[in-house]
């Protein structure tokens, strides 16, 4: 018998003042410290990387085992896809889309499927939440890319 599933889309945009090829490299390089720039005690521990895949799982503080897997499919210059799963059930879709020269707007949609009405966030919740995170990381890149441009 087929469960009934509950689902959640979820929309944030963030805009960089970066050039969207400098965007791309460092919102998809995928280290196994990025989370601490959003306060996060999860760890990430990269399973595999290529040209069009990084794979990682996730561990919560002080767990032995996972919580969750990650993929993350890169598709230059401007997109890449991630699948989530374990912990919770999460589909994203990222696109850059460039703004001026030296701008870049991140596109960002997110499904959230769950047997469990209740394990399913809310969509404003989620979604302060999220923009909250990615403000962090936009603090980060442009930081990174005002010393990218001093070694110039």
């Amino acid at each position: 018998m087929l469960r009934k599933a509950f689902a959640e889309t979820y929309h944030v945009t963030e805009t960089f003042n970066a050039p969207l090829g400098f965007v791309y490299k460092w919102c998809t390089d995928f280290r196994e410290d990025d989370l601490k720039m959003v306060g996060s005690t999860t760890k990430r521990m990269i399973l595999v990387r290529t040209n069009r895949l990084v794979l990682w799982g996730t561990k919560l503080k002080g767990a032995k085992t996972y919580a969750g897997i990650r993929s993350v499919f890169l598709k230059p210059p401007n997109r890449w896809h991630l699948d989530a799963g374990g912990d919770k059930h999460l589909t994203g879709d990222y696109r850059l889309t460039r703004v001026g020269k030296t701008r870049t707007r991140l596109d960002m949609r997110f499904t959230e499927i769950s047997e469990d009405r209740r394990k399913v966030q809310s969509r404003k919740s989620w979604e302060n939440e999220t923009q909250e995170e990615w403000d962090a990381y936009v603090r980060y890149l442009e930081r990174d890319y005002q010393r990218y441009l001093k070694t110039k």
